[in-house]
């Protein structure tokens, strides 16, 4: 929403914005559901108000988990060597020992940092800043809270947004394999993922397609390994254990999203 401000000459003074995360059911697995508040400063005509507003609902992480944006077609390499290839989820999958299991509530907080933003020499804005980020959730004995940075800045100590949402999914895919799928103790945490993702046209494309409201389709090959064969861990689990996976259920229904709300202070 920065970079739509600034290449807009919109006068956005500051940015918050508040998540409430709560599980939902999405398909035939248990996935999570965000109610979104977006809080706006400066002094805003209605016409930027409805552009940034759009650009807050379109935004390309978004996309991805609320408006079904991702072609997504699995690679499954089992140990012993076998590949199948697969490009949609099972209609009716199999019911697997686990899947049940509840996502946390909780809340997640961005602030930005105002003084991050960075220009080049001619004046122009070169990177969009950094936001700092807070995630609570409760657990079994207490309240867990983490601190993150993300954004676009040149230093490169801070991950940009993408793929900071891609190395998520594919942690919680792997998680939900070694939870999931039937295997012995030895082979027990050997399943891994890769995801392969092509260029999509640049930062400057991305904010382009939010202010339009324009939602840009990306291909996604992910690749999993697996223990076994396809015999002693079919094919149909393996899918049924991909899409009961919360970012994944997330990403493949576009659900996520259960209301949102933007206001002008």
């Amino acid at each position: 929403m920065v970079g739509v401000a600034y290449r807009g000459s919109i006068s956005l003074e500051d940015i918050q914005v508040d998540f409430q995360v709560e599980a939902m059911e999405l398909g035939h697995t248990l996935g999570f559901g965000v109610r979104e508040r977006v809080i706006l400063k400066g002094q805003l005509s209605e016409t930027e108000r409805v552009r940034l507003e759009r650009a807050a609902r379109f935004c390309p992480v978004g996309q991805v988990l609320n408006k079904g944006a991702l072609a997504i077609e699995d690679q499954v390499h089992w140990n012993s060597g076998e590949v199948s290839r697969v490009s949609r989820p099972l209609e009716q999958p199999p019911t697997l020992p686990g899947t049940g299991t509840l996502i946390p509530s909780g809340s997640v907080r961005g602030r930005y940092l105002l003084d991050t933003k960075e220009y080049d020499e001619d004046g122009r804005m070169a990177h969009e800043g950094e936001a700092k980020v807070y995630v609570t959730c409760e657990n079994l004995t207490r309240s867990s809270t983490w601190t993150a940075l993300a954004g676009h800045s040149s230093q490169g100590f801070v991950p940009s947004p993408i793929p900071l949402v891609h190395a998520a999914w594919a942690a919680s895919t792997a998680t939900t394999l070694n939870r999931l799928l039937p295997c012995d103790i030895e082979a027990a945490g050997n399943s891994t993922v890769e995801l392969s993702i092509p260029a999509s046209g640049g930062r400057g494309d991305s904010q382009s397609n939010a202010a339009q409201g324009i939602v840009a389709p990306r291909q996604v090959v992910r690749r999993v390994k697996v223990p076994g064969t396809p015999e002693t861990t079919p094919i149909e689990v393996v899918q049924a254990a991909l899409w009961a996976d919360p970012i994944s259920a997330a990403c493949i229904h576009g659900g996520t999203l259960i209301e949102d709300e933007v206001l002008v202070a």
